[in-house]
């Protein structure tokens, strides 16, 4: 009865095993080039300023390669063109976490941080006296940011 139980035991991890292996399993490969064909895509529609489009891709890129730096610093280039500025920062954060020396999202992150610090002080310059000694200390830094901005593009966007 024993060498019975023993028998049906055997047979069965058996055919366990034989269904497990039969079972088909994508080669990682394939993963591989599916999310290397995303990439591809995305970057196509963010060379095309498609920047929904874009962006669902790069997402897409990001859930399965959650490390990828250029995805990330891709995201912020996009968040930055929309107005996202919040969310470019965490993504240019993102890109320098794992790329510390990626210097275009140094610079891109800077970029945003004085649109929003104009953004800032446009807002401050409704407050108040602007005859103040702070309202022309607001007025004065605004003016030096605006004309910082309206510098030639060149170099303004040089990491965008």
């Amino acid at each position: 009865m024993g060498k019975l139980i023993r028998l049906s035991l055997f047979v069965a991890v058996t055919a366990l095993l034989g269904a497990c292996s039969a079972t088909p399993q994508k080669p990682e490969h394939e993963g591989n080039e599916q999310i290397m064909a995303i990439q591809s895509q995305a970057e196509h529609a963010y060379k095309l300023a498609m920047l929904d489009q874009a962006e669902s891709l790069y997402l897409e890129v990001l859930k399965s390669v959650p490390n990828y730096a250029p995805a990330w610093f891709r995201l912020g280039n996009i968040y930055t063109r929309t107005n996202r500025h919040e969310a470019a920062i965490a993504a240019y954060r993102r890109c320098i976490e794992l790329e510390p020396n990626n210097q275009k999202a140094w610079y891109n992150m800077g970029l945003v941080r004085i649109k929003q610090s104009t953004n800032l002080l446009n807002t401050a310059s409704n407050q108040g006296d602007a005859d103040s000694a702070v309202g022309r200390q607001i007025k004065a830094l605004l003016d030096a940011l605006n004309q910082l901005q309206s510098q030639p593009q060149t170099t303004a966007q040089a990491g965008l």
